[in-house]
């Protein structure tokens, strides 16, 4: 088996993921993505210092918040936050979640 390296690939392959992952989210739960959205933008307001986007995910759960069925759908929450122009990416930190093992994960900061 050939290893092909190609990031531009790997970025499309996520998008695509992401994506997907939104829509099943908004199939199942009307709006779901909107909804997250806001979400993510007002713990963004009140997390100036930097967050994760687990962060928001876990917070959210417990305000009562439905979980999407594949937490890739937040991906494509925090990628729309940044485009938008809410949030930037300000370098990497280790998540805690356990099914993440301590990956590096984005670090968003509210937009100046």
């Amino acid at each position: 088996m050939i290893t092909v390296l190609n990031q531009e690939l790997a970025n499309a392959g996520a998008d695509a993921s992401m994506v997907l992952a939104a829509s099943h989210a908004d199939r199942m739960e009307e709006n779901w993505s909107t909804d997250a959205l806001e979400l993510f933008n007002l713990y963004a307001l009140q997390h100036p210092e930097g967050f994760l986007t687990e962060e928001v995910r876990a917070w959210a759960e417990k305000l009562g918040f439905a979980p999407p069925p594949d937490n890739r759908a937040w991906g494509h929450v925090a990628k729309r936050a940044s485009q938008a122009g809410r949030v930037v990416a300000a370098g990497f930190r280790k998540q805690r979640s356990t099914t993440c093992h301590g990956s590096p994960k984005t670090l968003w900061r509210r937009a100046p």
